[in-house]
């Protein structure tokens, strides 16, 4: 009825204004005495909601997931509706997007305990949902069975419908739209619902929205970390309790800044060593490094020297054994007249899965209890791939290990005192 007709000489108007309040009043609150479908029923599915997997603008694997309670029974051939905004379009339906991308379920239980998976298609056919996709006006409708499982819905089950599975190679998701808000303010969205009989009379509807929002980025900063230590080590300590090589024990004990092999006897190898430790959090771990420091004038590959310029040479017989290719202890050859083979000195490491700075490494080359000349660039000693608390209370494994340092003299070997360094090298890998 329209206004101009309402303020007319009909006899209703003319018989006064709390006549025509009442009529309506008694014919809007009494419909369902009588068993009708009242206009308000359509619009009812409860608990309608549309869930996207991932809400950032543009993104374009997005699983949506809608999910609703029936009020009106579907029956068997009835129609479940999805109908994404066509104008503008801004949930992009495809011609690829097929059965095959989606699932339905339906259950008593809001939580979907113990639901009914329906097999959906794209033809008719005994227990089969069948799937159409109008990527023109971006709806996807849901054809329940005329027989066989899924064929028909009661009243107050929970539906639930998957489309896409979000991830980078898989189901066909649907992309979210572009940001046309300001940042922080979300762009909303209408999807509607829509129930149908056999003969495609709507039964229940419901809309709801859906927000694209942007994404937050959260910014942190930790600060490199990196400890390193070198302790000595007391007589007769196992040095194969770290890594499981089998140098034995130590002759004598060491500190963090000496070696003090004291005195050499002709034929009887000395060894002992030291602990090193390494504490980081470099994604990429660790390497820890040693060389000497030549001391001879003449050029001479010399580790330990006299002040007669007398040297005991790197191991082996003064041509360097290299870490990369370390050899089982052997003891000078003691040839007269060739003073490098005279007496030499050789380190090992108990790291058996060692590798070189930025070069890798053959793993397990140190295994046997071998040993490489030192050189007088760094070579490996220790390293590690990822973070280590070599430091700690209880000592991390991956942070610990034992160098061994071993000298063995010739009969031939010029007497003096002997003396040389060495220095590690530390560098956290981030």
């Amino acid at each position: 009825m329209s206004k101009t007709k309402c303020r007319g000489d009909s006899p209703i108007a003319r018989a006064g204004g709390s006549f025509l309040i009442v009529s309506l009043f008694f014919f809007t609150l009494f419909p369902q005495v009588f068993g009708r479908q009242t206009a308000w029923s359509v619009a009812n599915l409860r608990n309608a909601k549309l869930t996207l997997s991932d809400s950032r603008p543009g993104f374009v694997n997005t699983k949506h997931t809608p999910y609703f309670q029936t009020t009106t029974a579907i029956p068997a051939s009835g129609k479940i509706i999805i109908d994404y905004p066509s104008s503008p379009t801004v949930f992009d339906l495809t011609a690829s997007h097929d059965a095959a991308d989606m699932t339905m379920r339906y259950s008593a239980s809001a939580d979907m305990g113990g639901a009914t998976d329906c097999t959906l298609g794209g033809t008719q056919g005994a227990g089969i949902v069948v799937v159409g996709v109008n990527a023109t006006d971006e709806i996807i409708t849901f054809t329940l069975p005329a027989t066989g499982a899924c064929a028909g819905i009661a009243a107050g089950q929970y539906v639930e419908i998957t489309i896409g599975d979000g991830a980078d190679a898989g189901l066909d998701d649907i992309a979210n739209p572009a940001k046309l808000a300001g940042a922080g303010i979300a762009d909303t969205y209408v999807v509607a619902y829509e129930t149908q009989d056999a003969s495609s009379v709507t039964l229940d509807k419901a809309t709801v929205r859906v927000a694209i929002i942007d994404a937050v980025t959260i910014t942190a900063e930790v600060q490199a970390t990196l400890s390193c230590e070198v302790a000595g080590v007391a007589s007769g300590i196992n040095f194969d309790t770290l890594g499981g090589n089998t140098y034995g024990t130590a002759g004598f004990t060491t500190t963090a800044t000496t070696i003090p092999f004291g005195i050499l006897n002709a034929n009887q190898a000395s060894q002992s060593g030291q602990l090193i430790k390494v504490s980081t959090n470099g994604a990429h771990g660790f390497y820890f490094a040693v060389k000497h420091y030549e001391c001879n004038a003449d050029g001479t590959p010399g580790t330990l020297c006299s002040a007669t310029v007398d040297d005991i040479d790197v191991f082996q017989d003064g041509i360097l054994q290299d870490n990369s290719t370390p050899a089982v202890w052997a003891p000078p050859s003691g040839t007269a007249g060739t003073e490098q083979t005279y007496g030499h000195i050789g380190y090992g490491t108990t790291d058996l899965t060692l590798d070189d700075l930025g070069t890798g490494g053959v793993a397990d080359r140190f295994t046997g209890a071998k040993f490489a000349g030192l050189s007088t660039t760094y070579e490996a000693i220790l390293s590690h791939d990822g973070p280590a608390n070599g430091a700690g209370t209880g000592g991390d494994t991956n942070g610990q290990g034992y160098v061994v340092y071993r000298v063995e003299i010739s009969g031939l070997q010029p007497a003096g005192m002997y003396s040389g360094t060495v220095s590690y090298l530390c560098t956290g890998r981030y």
